[in-house]
């Protein structure tokens, strides 16, 4: 199409408004999925539009718009090879939605346009799924709504929004009904994994990351539980199982690796490892629901056993998600606090848990021989190195000097002395070793925010933290380091740990970054528990869910549940009607004049219609003309009417007068 055929199809400027607040609303809060460069292009791109409907510039030509999109598509392949196909295809949707309005060749590529805005709307919500972001997101499909009927009806901006308005309202009970009842079916294909992952804990770790990452104030998961919630010392969350050590970092070690892979494939999967634990003792029920972060590993308290089929125990006693988490999903687990998975350790277990690098760290070797004359018992050695931790001044701080070099251990052994839960964990964990003690190192959380109003706990991404595990009297034991250091890190959050000006380091447009303050507090839990009621009766609402829902209402019968569709279905249509006519603009009508109007319609049964805009008189004068039978009866009324509407004669009484001849009609 030439540049000057480009305003063939003329939009309407009610339009143009509706589509561009809509299309902008949508795009803004998505900068953090789309690309620079496509986000830029977006904004420019719809202020250009908004340019040429103002004769302020003109519109690109053909060779421009197609080098945009060239260049757009370019840079969407690049940025696949990085990050992955869902995003670079979100990315292109967007590019495709932007160039477009660029070019409208008629009402119905312009219609096609908006129905493509609601797509866009609805793949949104893949990445953000919190109550905020979808009642934003109802608005912007409320302004898209109003943009695609401006296209077919002219009017005003108020009676096109509050038509739009109206159809909205009306669809959310038929929406909530269908959400309710209808089936939940899991989709046709599977959502392309997305390689970014986000804030969490990662499999491998250096002593710094998790000082790094106790400055998020992001939500990590939440834990809800049928009973009482365990005590503070057993809110230990284990996420990630570090057993291989080069000197600087921890990494999972590679046969936990080679068992995940074999679990993929339904050749080399073995039964699942929860059916061969002697689960014993007290247990309690719990849920967690993770955040998003594109990676498979959960959080339990140890020792806990998954209750579907969604996640897996592995070897070393963590969960695995068997789906890439993606969205907000709800975890069932099992919590038994005395039972031992294991009392016997393999010899190649032994020897993983006491791998060391070679010819480094000799001070810490020379400790550890010091240390192994006074105590050869190996929990005695333990205890007297929890101990050293606790008499040879080490500070507790998110900004420790930085370890460079082979002997790190050394260097905050002997050095700096001041570190991070990580590096207690790591030293800790090495001594042992040297000593000829199998010991691991533990990430994942510790601890957690209490909310009574629902008996769940709010984990963030400052709660975690590392430890050790040593086995010792032929059972894995926790040693957690950092607490002969900072003991009221256990009963206390990281705030009141930490010095105040290492804690302001974090988000600062986070309510939880101001919990000392009791106003800014009591809003932070109101919202967390509105966030957890939506997460845990919306996001996670599936057919289990439906089923016990269906079952309660109405019983395990067939025909009750169709009959209970069905019946819901009349209900919101009902409503839906109701709803219509309530807002329907009812005007009052004058009690004369409706007399006057009967008396017509009357006439009208018998050939005689009053014509549109025809006054009394001369609808009167045409009855004589065509010597009506009724045309005596017509003047008196006539005459009552106009005395009544213009000589102020009493209305009532002319009112009911015009009734009574009415009737002779």
């Amino acid at each position: 199409m030439k540049a000057t055929e480009h305003l063939s199809f003329s939009i309407g400027h009610n339009t143009l408004h509706w589509l561009i607040a809509s299309y902008l609303l949508l795009i803004l809060p998505l900068y953090g999925e789309l690309q620079p460069l496509i986000y830029l292009c977006a904004l420019v791109i719809v202020g250009w539009r908004y340019a040429i409907a103002r004769d302020r510039v003109k519109p690109p030509a053909t060779w421009l718009k197609n080098t945009i999109a060239l260049a757009g598509c370019g840079l969407i392949i690049t940025f696949w090879r990085s990050s992955g196909l869902l995003p670079a295809m979100f990315n292109l949707l967007v590019l495709g939605c932007t160039l477009k309005f660029l070019e409208f060749n008629s009402r119905r590529h312009l219609s096609l346009h908006i129905l493509s805005l609601y797509f866009l709307a609805a793949l949104a919500f893949i990445y953000h799924q919190g109550l905020a972001f979808t009642l934003y997101l109802l608005l912007v499909c409320g302004l898209n709504s109003i943009a695609l009927i401006s296209v077919y009806q002219n009017g005003t901006y108020r009676a096109q929004s509050r038509l739009g308005v109206r159809l909205v309202l009306q669809s959310l009970p038929l929406t909530a009904l269908l959400f309710l009842l209808i089936p939940h079916l899991g989709p046709m294909w599977r959502l392309p994994d997305i390689k970014n992952a986000t804030t969490g804990l990662t499999e491998t770790v250096n002593p710094g990351d998790i000082a790094n990452l106790s400055r998020s104030s992001a939500l990590a998961f939440r834990a809800s539980f049928d009973g009482a919630i365990p005590p503070e010392n057993d809110r230990y969350w284990r996420a990630l199982v570090h057993e291989e050590f080069d000197g600087k970092s921890w990494r999972i070690h590679s046969i936990i690796r080679s068992w995940l892979q074999q679990q993929e494939h339904p050749l080399t999967q073995s039964a699942p490892l929860k059916d061969f634990i002697n689960w014993r003792g007290p247990a309690t029920a719990y849920r967690i629901i993770p955040e998003p972060t594109q990676q498979h590993w959960l959080y339990s308290l140890d020792y806990s056993r998954p209750d579907n089929d969604d996640a897996l125990l592995t070897p070393a006693m963590t969960l695995y998600a068997v789906k890439v988490l993606q969205q907000k999903q709800q975890f069932p687990l099992t919590y038994f606090p005395q039972t031992r998975v294991q009392t016997e350790l393999a010899e190649y277990q032994r020897q993983i848990n006491l791998q060391l690098p070679a010819n480094i760290n000799p001070q810490t070797q020379t400790l550890v021989t010091q240390l192994r004359l006074q105590y050869r018992d190996n929990t005695a050695f333990a205890t007297a190195v929890m101990r050293y931790f606790a008499t040879q001044g080490f500070s507790y701080t998110l900004n420790p000097p930085i370890l460079a070099g082979n002997n790190q251990i050394d260097d905050f052994l002997f050095g700096s002395r001041r570190g991070f839960c990580a590096h207690f964990a790591s030293a800790f964990t090495y001594l042992m070793r040297t000593a000829g003690i199998p010991a691991r190192m533990v990430t994942g959380y510790l601890g957690g925010e209490y909310h009574a109003n629902g008996n769940y706990l709010s984990v963030y991404q400052f709660d975690a933290h590392a430890w050790s595990e040593v086995w010792l009297n032929d059972h894995w034991q926790r040693f957690d380091p950092t607490m002969m250091v900072a003991p009221d890190r256990l009963s206390r959050s990281i705030d009141e740990v930490l010095p105040a000006e290492e804690t302001r380091l974090r988000d600062p447009f986070s309510l939880t970054s101001y919990r000392n303050i009791l106003l800014l507090a009591e809003l932070h839990a109101w919202m967390a528990d509105i966030d957890y009621r939506w997460t845990s009766w919306v996001l996670n609402y599936n057919n289990q869910s439906q089923e016990s829902l269906l079952r309660d209402l109405f019983g395990s019968s067939i025909f009750g549940r169709a009959l209970a569709m069905v019946g819901g279905l009349v209900v919101v249509i009902s409503l839906a009607f109701v709803f219509s006519w309530l807002t329907r603009k009812h005007i009052k009508q004058d009690p004369l004049l409706r007399a006057y109007l009967v008396c017509c319609q009357k006439l009208g049964k018998q050939g005689m219609p009053r014509l549109p805009g025809e006054t009394p008189l001369a609808y009167l004068q045409r009855l004589e003309q065509a010597q009506h039978p009724s045309r005596l009866v017509m003047r008196q009324i006539t005459d009552l009417y106009q005395l009544a509407s213009y000589a102020g004669a009493d209305r009532h009484k002319a009112t009911r007068k015009i009734r009574q001849l009415g009737r002779q009609l």
